[in-house]
């Protein structure tokens, strides 16, 4: 049974892929970036996102080929450059995000489930909540029966994503109008609001929203343990990336190209209210909200195998997380790091308690993508290291350097607000890192202790911060 769980081949692992990817970003962005962003500036923006997915793309790429024995993926790559606790940091860090990130995929179920019943309805949010920790829970059960089996569950669901999206870029084409789409002053003046913002402020605004879309693409590293070969792990990895990306930017073009910005951000589902305005009507709408639904759920169980295993590895490889998540089942899934991300979730879904759906989906995914920022800097800066050891490789070089500004902009682009949240989450997992060094008696570096001491210090002045008003998301 434990064999049978490690065997992911090339299509589930494009599948995975796929699935860790087209979630709820693509669902949701046109409306987010919209609120922020001019659709020629948009434009831009995703050619400056996917590049720089891409370069992230190939740094898991080269990684996975140059270091097969690193099976932890993210975090194995930052323990092996740069020591125990900034591997753990990394660890911790790109647990958050995944956690983060299935609290808003559950949110974005919610607010479809409210379009679907009627536009206008909000769902209490009591009633939500319950109903969300229902559909969480069910996963549980799901999950614990085996990775395998949810990663074929999971092929299915993607096939069904798949199918509303190519129907809005199929149908959306003859709906498409330049003159919606080229907005006048769009250099300078959001059409949404009026407001007077420059080109550099509007791809600002959009980057958070266009890394949210790709977060994932390292998802298949993660999962490297569980496939045949790292080298089949490599190119699953760019080939779900270039699917992603096109479909994406085919239908962020063409939503803003269909709908005015105003009716764009007003859209509870607004891939939903662009396919109403094609031949397909109102069918097509309610096409686009099942396929919402299909489509998160399916990404929900893809990011649920990843912060089970996210905990697992360190745990079980070195260490650096308390030996209770290494537990396994007769599965072979590591039923302690199940339940720990399950129950993290849980608390996450308190969000669903605000009467505001999409500001609490706002906020959630650009903690999620600061979060996860972090580990892919390191990674980027490992990929660096490595390479720059040996002669030549000045391409592989090249693309690490890129892919780390890269992750450094979008840092600054979210805002120090997310930044500070991220702080302050990091900190919070310290504990951890203790209880296991603890276990291991293995005794903390001075150095390690000062880290810790400025993380801490730096929490408690975000805190401050935040609570005096002078930082906000």
């Amino acid at each position: 049974m434990e064999e049978d769980n490690k065997k992911l081949g090339l299509g589930l692992l494009v599948a995975l892929g796929i699935g860790t990817m087209i979630a709820s970003g693509i669902f949701n962005s046109p409306t987010d970036l919209i609120t922020t962003t001019n659709p020629m500036v948009v434009l831009i923006s995703w050619g400056i996102g996917v590049f720089g997915v891409v370069m992230l793309g190939l740094v898991f790429y080269l990684l996975s080929n140059k270091k097969p024995e690193l099976q932890g993926g993210i975090y194995s790559y930052a323990k092996d450059g740069y020591g125990d606790f900034i591997g753990f940091n990394s660890a911790w860090g790109y647990f958050t995000s995944s956690f983060l990130g299935n609290v808003a995929f559950i949110v974005l179920i919610f607010k479809t489930i409210n379009s679907l019943i009627g536009e206008g309805y909000t769902m209490p949010p009591v009633l939500a909540f319950v109903l969300a920790s229902i559909v969480l829970w069910s996963y549980y059960f799901v999950i614990k029966r085996g990775i395998r089996q949810a990663g074929i569950l999971n092929l299915v669901v993607t096939i069904g994503k798949v199918i509303p999206l190519i129907l809005v870029i199929v149908f959306g084409l003859s709906a498409f109008k330049l003159g919606t789409f080229n907005v006048e002053n769009w250099k300078t003046v959001l059409a949404v609001s009026g407001d007077t913002v420059s080109i550099g402020k509007q791809i600002s605004g959009a980057m958070g929203t266009i890394l949210w879309c790709f977060v994932g693409v390292e998802g298949l590293v993660v999962l490297s343990q569980r496939a045949e070969s790292q080298i089949v792990v490599g190119k699953a990895t760019i080939i779900s990336l270039v699917i992603t990306a096109v479909l994406y930017v085919s239908i962020s073009i063409l939503s803003m190209g269909i709908l005015p910005a105003k009716a764009l951000v007003a859209a509870q589902t607004p891939l939903a209210a662009v396919l109403a305005q094609t031949a397909l009507g109102s069918a097509g709408a309610i096409i686009v909200k099942v396929g919402i639904l299909i489509s998160v759920m399916g990404a929900l169980l893809c990011w649920l195998l990843i912060t089970t295993e996210i905990l697992y590895v360190p745990a079980a490889q070195d260490g650096l997380m308390p030996k209770w998540f290494k537990k396994n089942n007769d599965k072979n899934v590591p039923i302690n790091a199940l339940l720990f991300g399950m129950v993290a979730t849980q608390i996450g879904l308190l969000a669903m308690l605000s009467p505001g759906l999409q500001k609490a989906y706002f906020v959630v995914t650009h903690m999620c993508t600061t979060n996860i920022l972090i580990p892919y800097l390191l990674s980027s800066m490992y990929a660096f290291k490595v390479y720059n050891k040996e002669s030549g490789h000045l391409k592989e070089k090249i693309i690490a350097v890129i892919a780390g500004v890269y992750s450094i902009y979008v840092i600054y682009a979210v805002g120090i607000g997310y930044l500070g949240l991220a702080v302050v989450i990091y900190a919070l997992g310290l504990g951890f890192y203790l209880k296991a060094k603890k276990e291991k008696k293995e005794a903390i570096t001075q150095k390690e202790k000062l880290a810790m001491i400025a993380m801490v210090l730096i929490a408690i002045v975000m805190i401050i911060a935040a609570a005096m008003g002078k930082i906000s998301v």
